[in-house]
């Protein structure tokens, strides 16, 4: 008899980890870091300014430094040597990499969406940048009617969006690279590119696009997007940490580093959607 219920407790308990695999027992965060020492962040490569790499080959960006920084911290915090794990994020994995616990965070220009949170069982941190739908022209098109041109969108993003309702007939064509959109504007085959103003201008800059020979029109953006680190539910430790650390004074250091000489192509994108 004892065998016998000592069975079904054990096979009631793999029962409920199977159907409540966050179950409140499992370890946070927070103490896997302290555990092992380690911070696994998730970063794209293809995200200039976030996430990407220069001439040399080295993996940098505001998300390399905001790892760094972080790691400091909680070695301060946990009282023991931290160090940052990069993992690759791409498009397609940056909400898997969490969910499947290969990454603690993933930091990147990931629009907030509540809706998202639900249907792929992640979770956003407070946003840390604001941005949002705009064009990039050539200086020389700066005031043409963008409605009888042709327009460039990423083809998934969230852009599309956007652009087909405030340009209903307009001709849109859909670009697999982000880089590819950009390239089409400087070489003349489309008239603008639409896409997130802050990437927009990292692409200009990766492709050393002279700031005098291109514009990010129009001054108010289509749409206004928050990006907020992508992060495990039912963690909210570990969500107040990172939520406290994007606005400490380090968190703002990396962000000054990296968006503080942009300030006046973002001003206008910024004063805007923070109004609405």
């Amino acid at each position: 008899m004892k065998k016998h219920f000592k069975l079904i407790v054990i096979t009631s308990s793999i029962i409920f980890s199977a159907i409540f695999p966050s179950a409140s027992w499992a370890v946070t965060v927070l103490q896997e870091i302290q555990q092992t020492g380690v911070l696994k962040v998730g970063i794209r490569k293809d995200s200039m300014l976030f996430g990407f790499e220069n001439g040399s080959g080295s993996w940098t960006g505001y998300c390399v430094g905001f790892a760094n920084s972080l790691a400091n911290s909680l070695s301060r915090q946990l009282n023991t040597s931290v160090s940052v794990k990069a993992v690759l994020s791409t498009i397609q994995t940056r909400e898997s990499i969490v969910r499947n616990g290969l990454a603690h965070i993933e930091c990147g220009p990931n629009t907030i969406s509540r809706e998202k949170e639900v249907e792929r069982g992640i979770k956003y941190s407070s946003a840390f940048f604001i941005t949002g739908t705009q064009f990039i022209v050539r200086t020389a098109n700066v005031n043409a009617n963008l409605r009888n041109g042709t327009l460039g969108v990423f083809q998934g993003a969230t852009n599309l969006r956007a652009v087909t309702q405030v340009f209903p007939n307009t001709e849109i064509q859909q670009f697999a690279e982000r880089s590819q959109g950009v390239s089409a504007v400087r070489n003349g085959q489309i008239t603008a590119f639409a896409g997130d103003s802050i990437l927009l201008i990292g692409e200009a800059i990766r492709q050393e696009w002279d700031s005098k020979s291109f514009e990010i029109v129009p001054n108010q953006p289509l749409s206004c997007d928050y990006y907020g680190m992508i992060l495990p539910v039912n963690d909210s430790q570990w969500e107040n940490t990172v939520n406290s650390f994007i606005v400490s004074s380090q968190g703002l250091d990396v962000w000054k580093t990296w968006f503080g000489g942009l300030t006046p192509y973002l001003k206008g994108t910024l004063d805007y959607c923070k109004s609405r």
